[in-house]
């Protein structure tokens, strides 16, 4: 099994991992910040706080940058969804029975399991696990003259 390589800049980390890191940190300079500021569409003021928590988190970072915020706002959306989704299942229970004596399971059930996989999909994405951090170092073997074709073919399908 192969070791994870980790992103770490601290004074603490191998030198071979304080330049990979920066190499990351470099190529993500050419790219803007994320916004911190939640959509419009956005309304819930809990997801309102954790996009721009994440938002700054990931900014301080140097890993993440503007071409990724879909993929946070995608992130906020469903753990709203997976909150709205855990309310509903205290409060009817896993399985409910309808007027006519049916008994039925509550979507929130299957809400809860997309959610959540989509959910870990998204932190994966964008670093929030020591595998996903480390798999970020591929973007610092990128050369700058033809980095958009390198990362073109590193997001690709085409496995």
């Amino acid at each position: 099994m192969t070791q994870n390589i980790k992103l770490d800049d601290s004074k603490d980390a191998r030198k071979y991992q304080r330049e990979r890191t920066e190499k990351v940190k470099d190529l993500n300079k050419s790219f803007d910040e994320l916004i911190t500021q939640a959509p419009a569409f956005i309304k819930d003021r809990a997801s309102k706080k954790l996009y721009k928590y994440l938002a700054e988190q990931l900014n301080k970072s140097g890993y993440i940058n503007n071409t990724d915020s879909s993929i946070l706002l995608t992130l906020v959306i469903n753990i709203q969804a997976l909150q709205s989704a855990y309310e509903s299942l205290n409060n009817v229970g896993a399985t409910y029975t309808t007027d006519n004596g049916m008994i039925k399971k509550n979507p929130a059930v299957d809400v809860i399991t997309n959610t959540t996989t989509k959910i870990l999909s998204g932190s994966a994405a964008l670093g929030f696990s020591p595998a996903s951090r480390a798999s970020l170092i591929n973007l610092a073997q990128v050369d700058s003259e033809d980095s958009a074709q390198k990362l073109m073919e590193m997001f690709s399908d085409d496995e």
